[in-house]
């Protein structure tokens, strides 16, 4: 009852913004709290199930599973969700994006939950259209990015679902039952070539939501255009989608495939690693950085999945929550620049420490954040993520810390020009320092990104516990330990 409840409830907001359009500032935020303690009873244990739908052929469409990665991914979600909207506040665009957002939330919900592939499918679709129309609604409302994101995610979708036929038809010949249900479709007994190529058809469809390298080309106009609050949440949360499709359907269902894959995937998530941060050093403003940046941790995320190996999956994970909460932070920097008239562009930028010193202060953390400081919510999946790889292919794993080197040079050069120095004349005389509204939103912010720094431990034994659920490669140590 309570994940039907995590797909139905934001969609029920979203449809009575449309209709109503009253009270929506109380509703939103309550509707978003209302998520975060119906997460709560999951992580406790809470084995809540559905199924519903039942169609000849097809298994049960709505039928929605509890399990630990989707306990942890909806409760990352839903604590995005208050503080997209924190930072959209009071903005003329608050009401649209409010309501595009908790369409694009109730579908990721269902997309964590969804135990049956066709189900999953749909609800993948859905967080597409949504994410789309998100871009095209809110910031400076393009359309060649809503138009870009919608035609790599929709086209790279249907590889997916071409790529899952065969294994249903397979399983349906062996078993004499057709059903598209996880453990239906689980067990395939396809040869490992044809494992190797239905893998590259799921990769394609879920790797662009990360996205990986090379199918990153939506993200700069996707980040960049829209508004702060919906990029944070697409950077922070959309891309949680291809993760979890990654390590909940793909691996486990063609692992054979997964292991033919890997050497080509490690190679080419580090050189999506190096790049995203080659490009996030050559930007000509902030927006750009912090878009680029997020393609560059993403793809080391990648990284740590592809090397199937324990310590390295265990790192992915716990960067694809990390940088959650990073996305959301720096997002957050961009929309308080963004409310006082300031832009991100380098030429207006500069000396503004001494104008908003808690601002400043609180910059500062992100960047370290963003950079892997020890202590930071960062760094213990990054360190993890390497250190399995190392022993896996130790150049690519090199390249790829090579990626995070560049990384760190990109946060600390944006601090100095954005920050440090003289004051930019150009810069207003006088600007407000962080309204409370703002502090708090750091402070959570912050809060949260120690808490994952020196709380890690608590993490990663949740995620030693689930790993052998989601991939027999790992029960075995398909890569090592």
């Amino acid at each position: 009852m309570i994940v039907s409840l995590l797909v139905l409830l934001p969609w029920g907001i979203a449809l009575w913004l449309s209709l109503a359009q009253r009270s929506a500032v109380a509703l939103t935020i309550a509707g978003a709290l209302a998520e975060i303690l119906l997460c709560i009873p999951l992580l406790a244990g809470d084995p809540s199930a559905v199924v519903a739908i039942h169609l000849p052929l097809l298994g049960a469409l709505w039928q929605l599973q509890a399990n630990p990665l989707a306990d942890l991914f909806a409760l990352t979600t839903a604590l995005l969700l208050p503080v997209a909207l924190a930072v959209q506040w009071r903005h003329d665009e608050y009401l649209h994006l409010a309501r595009i957002l908790a369409v694009l939330q109730g579908a990721l919900m269902g997309t964590f939950f969804a135990n049956n592939f066709l189900g999953f499918y749909i609800f993948y679709e859905i967080v597409a259209l949504a994410a789309a129309w998100l871009i095209l609604r809110s910031g400076k409302k393009d359309r060649r990015a809503a138009l870009s994101f919608l035609l790599y995610t929709v086209t790279a979708s249907l590889f997916l679902l071409l790529a899952v036929l065969p294994i249903y038809l397979n399983r349906g010949n062996s078993t004499g039952i057709y059903d598209f249900s996880w453990i239906q479709l689980s067990g395939s007994d396809l040869s490992g070539q044809i494992q190797l190529l239905l893998f590259l058809g799921m990769l394609a469809g879920l790797g662009v939501k990360l996205p990986l390298f090379p199918l990153h080309g939506w993200a700069r106009g996707a980040y960049v255009q829209s508004a702060p609050a919906a990029a944070l949440f697409l950077s922070g949360a959309t891309v949680l989608a291809g993760v979890y499709g990654l390590v909940h359907w793909a691996v486990p269902l063609l692992p054979q495939g997964a292991l033919l894959f890997s050497p080509a995937g490690i190679i080419l998530a580090a050189i999506g690693t190096l790049y995203g941060a080659f490009l996030a050093l050559s930007t000509s403003e902030l927006r750009e950085t912090v878009a680029y940046s997020s393609v560059s941790h993403m793809n080391l995320v990648a990284l740590g999945i592809f090397a199937l190996q324990e310590q390295a999956w265990s790192g992915a994970l716990f960067l694809s929550i990390a940088h959650a909460v990073l996305a959301a932070g720096l997002f957050t920097v961009l929309a308080v620049l963004e409310a006082r008239g300031l832009g991100s562009n380098w030429e207006g930028l500069g000396g503004l420490f001494r104008r908003m010193p808690r601002f400043g202060a609180w910059t500062l953390l992100f960047f370290l954040m963003a950079l892997g400081l020890p202590g930071l919510g960062n760094f213990p999946g990054e360190f993890l993520t390497l250190l399995g790889s190392f022993r896996v292919l130790p150049l690519w794993a090199g390249i790829a810390t090579l990626g995070m080197i560049v990384n760190l040079v990109v946060f600390l050069r944006a601090y100095e020009r954005s920050m440090l120095g003289q004051i930019n004349p150009r810069l207003p005389a006088q600007i407000a320092d962080l309204a409370q509204r703002e502090w708090w939103i750091f402070l959570l912010l912050g809060a949260a990104s120690l808490y994952l720094g020196l709380g890690s431990q608590t993490l990663l034994s949740d995620f030693a516990q689930l790993l052998p659920v989601h991939s027999p490669l790992l029960i075995g140590g398909a890569h090592g330990h």
